[in-house]
């Protein structure tokens, strides 16, 4: 902008450069509009390139008094001995002639010197704030302005942030930044206590996304714990209801990992599958409450107290085997009482898949699973009993189903127990890495041993 007493560019990068050339004739500027607070007078908004400057971009001219503290890009001392800063640009810039008052002709060295550069500066600091961001970090920093706003709309403890804080802390699990989640997550936990109770519901889903995060960095000490207070905000904010059953066979399931984690002290392990079984019994009463005495729903518990049954008779995990030992001198701890409850266990789950009419395979399946069950407590006789009985129903189907499912069941030998998530083994996987060979015995009751 031209002034009647001189010549006013800015440049803003970073900070606003002001570079004011005044005319050694001019005595007093005149009032345009715009009040200076530094120093009574008036002045109006530098512009550059044709554009109208925002107020908050624009610096006093160098009469106006700053602030003590203030940081300046460029400090001018006022020393008596000293040039002023009008003289030293002066003489930098060469003799300068008056503009007489109401022209708008400025000196072309000047002028066009101030133009390049502010072009160049202009141009430079476009170039950067038109970098994109990418669209994960985009949306991290869109829930962290979406909180701010938050804040700043209904305080610090404004319920609406919850749900914010919860997004903003999914979206740091999927890009593996799982300590920063879990910081946010707690935040929101916390925020949520404040807000509707020690029990609130609301804590519900922060509560399983900051786990989530813990397993993922193996903190599995701090998921036990975080599984406690999980455990007591469900009983006390979820009623008899579905999505309560599922959180018990959560909880349940937690337990039987744990339990082959070895997570916690060695004395407290045998407690996890007391635990363990009593979660899935109060899912499986939850879910009678919720679907009926027939549901397929009510597979899930069963299942679940099946394993549980398992680990009881000693089953530890391939990771926990130890098939060194003679074979037959190897006693597992069984019990009488496993025994029958594991076997109430299968005939239930029988029954169900009968009552909601999944097929002749699969009940010979469920047979089956009654002779593997006998088979690992060592009653031999009565697993045979089981086996043939499943055989005879091979026979009663099609004479092109017979086969194939005979080979699939009986068509090799197999390791027990044959359940989905507890299998001793882990799953065969053929590929170009290399052969591993290994020989061992098995005896006529189906151990292995000399491995």
């Amino acid at each position: 902008m031209l002034h009647r007493s001189g010549q006013l560019h800015a440049i803003r990068c970073l900070a606003i450069l002001v570079l004011a050339v005044v005319s050694p004739g001019a005595a007093t500027q005149e009032n345009d509009g715009n009040a200076n607070p530094a120093n009574g007078t008036q002045s109006t908004p530098a512009t550059a390139a044709g554009h109208d400057a925002p107020l908050a971009d624009v610096q006093p001219t160098e009469d106006a008094a700053a602030p003590a503290d203030a940081p300046a890009l460029i400090t001018a001392t006022q020393d008596p001995n000293q040039a002023t800063a009008t003289e030293a640009t002066d003489a930098a810039m060469g003799p300068q002639n008056p503009t007489p008052v109401g022209t708008e002709s400025a000196s072309p060295t000047a002028l066009e010197t101030a133009d390049a550069l502010v072009i160049d500066m202009r141009g430079n600091l476009d170039q950067a704030e038109a970098q994109p961001l990418a669209p994960e970090s985009q949306l991290v920093t869109e829930y962290q302005a979406a909180i701010r706003e938050a804040e700043l709309t209904g305080g610090a403890y404004y319920p609406g942030i919850t749900e914010h804080l919860l997004g903003l802390g999914t979206t740091l699990q999927q890009l593996n930044r799982h300590q920063e989640a879990i910081d946010v997550l707690k935040s929101g936990v916390h925020l949520a206590r404040m807000n509707s109770g020690l029990y609130a519901a609301e804590q519900l889903a922060l509560l399983r996304s900051e786990i989530r995060s813990h397993m993922a960095l193996g903190n599995f000490d701090t998921v036990d714990e975080r599984q406690r207070y999980l455990y007591r905000v469900e009983r006390r904010s979820l009623s008899r209801s579905a999505e309560s059953a599922q959180a018990l066979i959560s909880q349940a399931d937690w337990q039987r990992q744990a339990y082959l984690l070895d997570v916690g002290e060695e004395d407290t392990q045998t407690g996890r599958l007391m635990i363990m079984w009593d979660l899935y019994r109060m899912a499986l009463n939850e879910s009678i409450d919720v679907y009926g005495e027939q549901a397929i729903e009510l597979k899930a518990p069963l299942m679940g107290m099946l394993k549980t049954q398992y680990l009881f008779a000693g089953y530890r995990g391939y990771q926990h085997y130890d098939a060194s030992d003679s074979s037959e001198a190897r006693v597992l701890a069984m019990n009488s009482e496993s025994y029958r409850r594991g076997e109430s266990v299968i005939k239930a789950i029988l029954e169900v898949n009968l009552l909601n009419r999944l097929g002749e395979e699969q009940k010979i399946r469920d047979t089956v699973a009654l002779g593997d069950w006998a088979w690992w407590f060592g009653k031999y006789n009565q697993a045979e009993v089981h086996y043939a009985d499943a055989m005879s129903q091979i026979e009663a189907l099609e004479k092109d189903q017979e086969p194939q499912l005979l080979a699939a069941i009986f068509g090799e030998p197999t390791p027990l127990p044959v359940l989905e998530g507890i299998q001793p083994l882990p799953p065969h996987a053929t590929d170009d890495a290399g052969t591993l060979v290994v020989a061992f015995d098995i005896t006529e009751t189906g151990r292995v041993n000399s491995v």
